[in-house]
């Protein structure tokens, strides 16, 4: 196809049979007629000299289109899965240093979070976890650990989740579901044990 053809079909790339004078048979762009390997290789060539004003060019191409910036992003990941997952391992098996702090900066910020995901998995050992739990039941169960945070930050004494049915209880063992869970001072859990009280 010739260039004036790709311009009369509004075509953004056209190719022809013959080689750049680089010896590429590739596409070439309709505006400007530029091989698009050999403008590959000197964006290649270009990045690797100026490594600092690429970075600048590319934080600044990405503020101004953070949404594409992040389809692009997910598309990739999407399509690159064992890629994504095995230089998340590598990356940290050779950083576990820096893992350990994340997840500690994690729980210090959100320790009602990692409170309550400590005691779901304590109850999925225990089988006590309903498959139909929804992601709202999901939710409540974590307000309830936020609730308990609140109330010992307003009152100065330490509140704490009880499951109302213990999840271990000796007659009597509940469910990790929101309508079995109430916040109530650790003295009291601490009485209550695994004992289910009736009112």
């Amino acid at each position: 196809m010739k260039r004036a053809e790709a311009k009369a079909l509004g075509l953004k790339f056209y190719r022809t049979e013959k080689p750049c004078k680089h010896g590429h048979l590739a596409d070439r762009y309709t505006k400007s007629a530029q091989c698009t390997e050999c403008l590959a290789i000197q964006s290649i060539a270009w990045r690797l000299e100026n490594p600092e004003k690429h970075s600048a060019s590319m934080r600044k191409w990405i503020e101004n289109n953070r949404e594409l910036h992040a389809t692009r992003v997910k598309r990739w990941q999407t399509a690159n899965k064992d890629k994504v997952r095995a230089d998340a391992k590598a990356w940290t098996t050779a950083n576990p240093d820096k893992v350990k702090a994340k997840a500690l900066r994690h729980i210090k910020k959100h320790p009602e979070a990692y409170t309550a995901r400590g005691v779901l998995s304590v109850a999925r050992r225990a089988k006590r976890v309903p498959k139909w739990l929804t992601s709202d039941d999901r939710w409540l169960m974590r307000e309830a650990y936020f609730l308990s945070k609140l109330r010992t930050k307003m009152f100065g004494f330490v509140w704490e989740v009880d499951h109302i049915i213990p999840l271990r209880g000796a007659l009597v063992s509940g469910l990790h579901v929101p309508t079995n869970l109430q916040v109530i001072p650790k003295r009291d859990n601490r009485l209550k044990h695994n004992s289910f009280q009736l009112v």
